[in-house]
């Protein structure tokens, strides 16, 4: 399992867990629990990305400034890419509502483009 932890710029923390451990789901849940995200929505997060409902999630605090997003095992790099770009668009979703900007012009696409940039830099760790 890889952690990776970066902001965006002064206004967003991002955390990001890779190739989840079970066994050391605690260290997640103390994230979770620190980003102020309820014990329910914990549960259902663990719940789906342990019986793989879920290849991917992302939970957000708008309040708090921060998104957590949390990666299975993907079966290739074609398919950890789909889930990144995907989970970043989750993530922009979430600055965007929190800021209040409108979703057009060249501020969200730069947004969603740094994201991703972020979380593929680690692909060559996995």
């Amino acid at each position: 399992m890889i952690k990776q932890v970066f902001k965006v710029e002064h206004y967003w923390k991002v955390i990001v867990y890779y190739n989840i451990d079970y066994n050391l789901f605690y260290y997640i849940e103390r994230d979770l629990i620190i980003a102020n995200i309820s014990n329910k929505t914990i549960n259902n997060v663990y719940n789906n990305m342990v019986t793989h409902k879920a290849k991917a999630v992302t939970i957000s605090n708008i309040k708090n400034h921060i998104s957590i997003v949390l990666f299975n095992n993907h079966k290739s790099i074609y398919d950890y890419i789909n889930s990144i770009v995907h989970e970043a668009e989750h993530i922009k979703q979430a600055m965007l509502e929190c800021y209040n900007v409108k979703d057009i012009g060249e501020p969200p696409a730069y947004t969603i483009g740094y994201l991703a940039m972020k979380m593929l830099m680690v692909l060559k760790h996995l």
